[in-house]
Formats: C-alpha cells, sequence, structure tokens
C-alpha cells in the first residue's frame, strides 16, 4: 500500500507545486476534500467519488462528493471497523468489493443508503500520513465491476497526495498562528521593558505636585515629566520602527503576503499565502524579482482569470525556492507570455534570468493558470543566499 511515509518529502512537496488544484485548497481543509472528490472521480472515469475526514472518536465523516444522485451518503457518519470505508482505514489498506449489496467481506450497515445512490462496484482507501489515519478516499461505479492493481494503485497516489494537502494546510494555520502569538509576546515584553518604567516615574512625579506649595520646584518636576513624555514618546517611536523592519528571511514572506491581501481588498477575492517550508534568506535582489512575479501574476488574475480562488505557495526542495501563484479561473487563452495584456510578466522573467532563475506559466486542464518562478538557495561558488 502507498503511504506517504515511503514518499521523500521533497517529492511530495514538489508534486503540490506541480498541481494547482492543491496549491488552490491549502488554506482551507473543506476545499481540498471538494478538489479531491473530484479529481479522483475523473482519474478513472468513475460514477461516484466521496471523501471522508476521520473526526474524533474515531469516526469517518463524509465530507466531500462528487457525482452523486441523491444527499444518502452525504455528512453520513461511519464508524470504524463498519461499511467498507470503516474497514479499511481499520485495517488501514485498501478495501473493495464488486458488488456492496452482496458482498461477505464487509458490514450491510449502510446497505439502504447505498441502494438509493444505486452503487454496485466500490473502493475505499484510507489517507495515511506519517503514520497516522487521516480519513478515506471512496470510488463507486453504478454496476458490478473489479478494481485491478492499476486503478487501485493510482487512487492511492491521490490518496497519499491528498494527505501531505492536508497536513500542509493544518501546519500553515498552526505555523502562523504560533509566529503570531509570538510576535504578540515580543511586543509585549519590549514595551514593558522600556515604556512601563518611565510611564510609572511620570506617574509617580505627578502625584508628588499634590504635595508642593513652591513654584519653582512645582517648575522644575514640570520640566522633568516632560522629558520623560519625550523620553516615552522615542522609545514609542523606536519600538514602531522596529515592528515595521523584517529580518532578511521574513521578507519575501511579508512582502506575498501583503500583495495577497492587497489584491483581496482590491478585488475581493480570496487570496490565500501557504508556506510549505521554511523560508531561508535570499539576496535581496531574488527576493525583489520573485515579488515581481507574484504582483504581475495577481495582476494577470485580477484582469484575466475570471477566477474565484487564488493561492499563493513557498516550497523549498531540490535545492531552490519555487514561488507557486494558482488560480482557478478560464485559464489564458495562449502561452504567449508577450501577447497585449501580458507586457509585465515578460519584464519579470528577464528579471527572474538575472539573479539565476525562471519563470513558466502553465494552462491547468481543469481550468485556472499556475505561475511558477523559482530561484537556487544558494549561488553557485559563492555560498550566498
Amino acid at each position: 500500500m502507498t503511504d506517504a511515509r515511503d514518499t521523500p518529502v521533497e517529492a511530495l512537496l514538489e508534486q503540490l507545486a506541480s498541481r494547482h488544484s492543491e496549491l488552490l485548497v491549502l488554506s482551507e481543509g473543506s476545499l481540498a476534500m471538494k478538489s479531491v472528490a473530484r479529481r479522483i472521480r475523473e482519474l478513472g472515469e468513475f460514477d461516484m467519488s466521496l471523501v471522508g475526514r476521520l473526526e474524533p472518536g474515531r469516526r469517518l465523516v463524509h465530507r466531500s462528493w462528487q457525482g452523486t444522485m441523491s444527499t444518502a451518503l452525504h455528512r453520513l457518519v461511519v464508524p470504524e471497523g463498519v461499511g467498507l470505508g470503516g474497514k479499511s482505514i481499520a485495517e488501514r489498506r485498501p478495501v473493495w468489493v464488486r458488488d456492496y449489496r452482496t458482498s461477505d467481506a464487509i458490514t450491510h450497515d449502510f446497505d439502504e443508503l447505498v441502494a438509493r445512490e444505486g452503487l454496485g462496484a466500490m473502493l475505499a482507501v484510507p489517507m495515511i500520513y506519517g503514520g497516522e489515519v487521516l480519513g478515506a478516499v471512496y470510488v463507486g461505479i453504478r454496476d458490478e465491476a473489479s478494481f485491478g492493481d492499476q486503478v487501485i494503485a493510482r487512487v492511492e497516489e491521490v490518496a497519499a497526495v491528498a494527505s501531505v494537502t492536508l497536513v500542509s494546510s493544518e501546519r500553515a494555520k498552526l505555523q502562523t498562528g504560533v509566529a503570531l502569538e509570538a510576535e504578540r509576546r515580543r511586543m509585549a515584553a519590549d514595551l514593558h521593558d522600556s515604556v512601563s518604567p518611565v510611564l510609572f516615574r511620570i506617574g509617580a512625579e505627578l502625584r508628588s505636585l499634590r504635595s508642593m506649595d513652591d513654584l519653582d520646584r512645582i517648575r522644575d518636576r514640570l520640566d522633568e515629566v516632560e522629558r520623560q513624555v519625550t523620553s516615552v514618546s522615542a522609545l514609542l517611536r523606536n519600538s514602531l520602527a522596529r515592528l515595521n523592519e523584517q529580518p532578511p528571511e521574513r521578507r519575501l514572506a511579508v512582502a506575498i503576503q501583503e500583495d495577497c491581501e492587497a489584491f483581496e481588498e482590491r478585488t475581493g477575492l480570496p487570496a490565500s499565502f501557504v508556506a510549505l517550508a521554511e523560508i531561508p534568506e535570499l539576496a535581496p535582489g531574488r527576493t525583489e524579482a520573485l515579488t515581481s512575479v507574484v504582483r504581475e501574476a495577481l495582476v494577470n488574475v485580477e484582469k484575466h482569470a475570471q477566477a474565484s480562488t487564488v493561492v499563493v505557495s513557498v516550497v523549498v526542495a531540490g535545492g531552490r525556492l519555487t514561488v507557486v501563484v494558482a488560480d482557478d479561473g478560464q485559464g489564458w487563452a495562449s502561452g504567449d507570455l508577450a501577447k497585449a495584456g501580458h507586457l509585465g510578466l515578460p519584464l519579470s522573467v528577464r528579471r527572474m534570468e538575472r539573479v539565476g532563475g525562471g519563470v513558466s506559466v502553465v494552462g491547468n486542464e481543469d481550468g485556472g493558470t499556475t505561475v511558477r518562478a523559482w530561484v537556487p538557495c544558494v549561488a553557485e561558488g559563492t555560498g550566498d543566499v
């Protein structure tokens, strides 16, 4: 059985970077499952597909589907070991039946629901990552049939990549939350250590004025308070300036995030940024060149794609850093980057070439366009990044 553990992590990340469907759903698990259900059904021209997530209580819940004729199997809760999917996650292997309702290999708790779908042959494959079962994918045929080893292997491959997609999505959300929390804590500590003592002294000086009758002494104390207020203002300005400064390894991520937010504000369309790996420090020229490609790609999505979703992701694998902009729009009518309306991207391509990188633009079979830009993580012969 194919397990994501058996595939090198870099290879799986490269798969994610090359398949815009996964990129488009990295930031949202439910969208990920919908995309998997669609693609896995098309994989073998099956009549129906389902994707279930393993939820608390070791229960498999059908969350996404394609090709169903009724709602009978929608959001169905499947206990571990029960039915076809329950057996596949319990035994951690593909399970298939030639005819669901007559098979003696599974329990028949859901026969009535399966009959309402008119299903005969069904295959369930667990999604496994790092030894943990995340859920299962199903395919069904409205007739009796057998599933050969080649078909099962292809479904297993999709299940393995889907498991990486889910894990990457969750990790991206977790890392974002941890980073934000760490930043908040750092800001609070900086302000506490620098500003709080001065504010305390100002308060003490003002309280002491209440007991003073000597105007000269009052003036002296007010002068001291004024100096301390000026000091606090300077500390606050310095703190804000440090917050605006980004370490080199964060500049690319910050720039992409800001561009995605600006895109959303302009268009009202969701634009997500997902880092599938820790971003290394890059030379300023490479950061600027990659950022230029992202901006031009987002402009082209806005002008031409008629998309509903766009995702920008970063992958570090094979000695290079790759930034991918994927949309689910109508695709470009031509691969010619110099055509009218795409003049900005060729300029970015030349800029990428000057820093030792490259750009590709690919129209996807199921719609949309993927723009990919890459640079070496380490410059040859220099050790510079």
